[in-house]
C-alpha cells in the first residue's frame, strides 16, 4: 500500500518532534513542512523535506492526502477550516481548540467538506492507558467508586520565560495545558464526567494564572474522582515522572493514578491490582493479595501517527475524533470556569 503523504504546520516545541517521529512511521511520508520562523527551515533540511514559510503555499504546491497541525491553540480552528475547505484530513494537537465554539466551526468544516479529524491525545495510545481501560472497563475491578490523580511537579523558570512568558498569563497554567491530559485519560478509562469544581490558587508563583488547583469530579456512572495538581513543587508524582513516556523529564518509578472498585483496586503505571484472594475474607481485617500485569511498552506517538495515516486512508475511524476532542476540552474549560467563579459547573 503507497504511503500517506502528509504536511506538517509547524515547527517549533512540538512540531520538531513530530517531524522527527513521523520519518519514523512506516505508513507515511512527510513531503513538506511550514512555519512562519525561516530558522525552522534548518530542521526539514536535517530531515530531507521542503520547507515553506507559508502553509497555505505549502498546500497549493504540494499533493498532500493529511495535514499535521503543531501551531499554537488559537490558530488550530482558523487553518484547519482552511485545510479542510482542500480536503485535507487534519491530525489536530490538543487541545482542538482554544474555546468550545472554535472547536464546532472547525467540525462543522470538517463534515461539510468530508474531511476526517483526529486529535492528537497521544496518551489514548499508551500501553499502559489502553491496559487501564480495559481492566475498568471489562469488571475486574468491579462496579468503579472512583479515582485519585496526583499530578505534581516543578516547572523551572525558563519555562516562563522570553517568548514563553504567555505561561504566565490566563489560559497558560498546567489546567489547560497540562490537566487535559488527564482528563482525557479519565473520559476514556472511567467514563463521562458531568460535574466538576475546583478551587485554584497562584499564591506560590504570583503570576496572573494558576499555579495549583484542587478539583473534584463525578462521573455520569456515579463514580467520584479527586485531582491535586500544581507545577511549583519538588514532586515526582505526575504521569510526566512515573511513566518515563516523556524521555526529556526525570522519572522514577512510582503511581500518579489510583482507581477503586468494589472488588479490587489498581495502581497506575505500576499497573498493580489489589484485591482479597478468598471472597469469604474480606475487609480490613484480612490481607490483599497483589497482582500485576506484564505490558509491552511500545511509542505512544509512533502508534498515533500510524494511527492517523490509517484514517486518512479511511481503513480506521479516528479514536479521537473532533466531536470527542471537543467533550475533553468542555470538561477541562469548565473546571477553569468553576476556580474562577467558585462555583461547582454541571456539564
Amino acid at each position: 500500500m503507497e504511503k500517506v503523504r502528509i504536511g506538517l504546520v509547524g515547527l517549533g516545541l512540538m512540531g520538531a518532534p513530530h517531524a522527527r517521529i513521523l520519518k519514523k512511521v512506516e505508513e507515511c511520508e512527510l513531503v513538506a513542512a511550514s512555519d512562519v520562523d525561516e530558522k525552522q527551515a534548518k530542521v526539514a533540511e536535517e530531515l530531507g523535506v521542503k520547507f515553506y514559510r507559508n502553509y497555505e503555499e505549502m498546500i497549493a504546491k504540494e499533493s498532500v492526502q493529511g495535514v499535521i497541525l503543531a501551531v499554537p491553540n488559537h490558530l488550530h480552528a482558523p487553518i484547519g477550516i482552511v485545510c479542510a475547505g482542500k480536503g485535507l484530513h487534519l491530525f489536530v494537537e490538543k487541545p482542538i481548540a482554544q474555546s468550545v465554539s472554535e472547536a464546532d466551526r472547525l467540525i462543522v468544516a470538517a463534515r461539510e467538506n468530508k474531511v476526517r479529524i483526529l486529535v492528537g491525545h497521544q496518551r489514548r495510545f499508551s500501553s499502559l492507558v489502553e491496559k487501564a481501560r480495559e481492566i475498568v472497563t471489562g469488571g475486574e475491578l468491579g462496579r468503579l467508586v472512583g479515582v485519585n490523580i496526583t499530578w505534581a511537579l516543578l516547572k523551572p523558570a525558563p519555562y516562563f520565560e522570553g517568548p514563553l512568558s504567555w505561561r504566565k498569563e490566563k489560559g497558560g497554567g498546567p489546567i489547560l495545558i497540562n490537566l487535559i491530559h488527564e482528563i482525557d485519560n479519565l473520559r476514556y478509562i472511567c467514563g463521562e464526567i458531568e460535574e466538576v469544581y475546583a478551587v485554584v490558587s497562584n499564591k506560590i508563583r504570583n503570576f496572573p494564572v494558576e499555579d495549583t488547583a484542587s478539583i473534584t469530579l463525578r462521573f455520569k456512572n456515579g463514580a467520584l474522582g479527586t485531582i491535586f495538581l500544581s507545577d511549583c513543587t519538588p514532586s515526582l508524582t505526575s504521569w510526566e515522572g512515573t511513566t518515563g513516556e516523556n524521555p526529556l523529564l526525570y522519572s522514577d518509578f512510582g503511581n500518579c493514578y489510583n482507581f477503586f472498585g468494589t472488588e479490587a483496586s489498581l495502581l497506575f503505571p505500576q499497573m498493580k491490582r489489589r484485591y482479597y484472594a478468598d471472597p469469604a475474607k474480606t475487609g480490613w481485617n484480612y490481607p490483599v493479595t497483589e497482582q500485576g500485569y506484564k505490558i509491552l511498552r511500545e511509542d505512544p506517538y509512533i502508534k498515533e501517527f500510524s494511527h492517523f495515516c490509517r484514517v486518512v486512508q479511511g481503513r480506521e475511524t479516528p479514536r479521537i475524533s473532533g466531536e470527542d476532542g471537543k467533550k475533553t476540552l468542555e470538561v477541562t474549560l469548565a473546571i477553569q470556569r468553576s476556580g474562577e467563579t467558585g462555583q461547582p459547573i454541571r456539564l
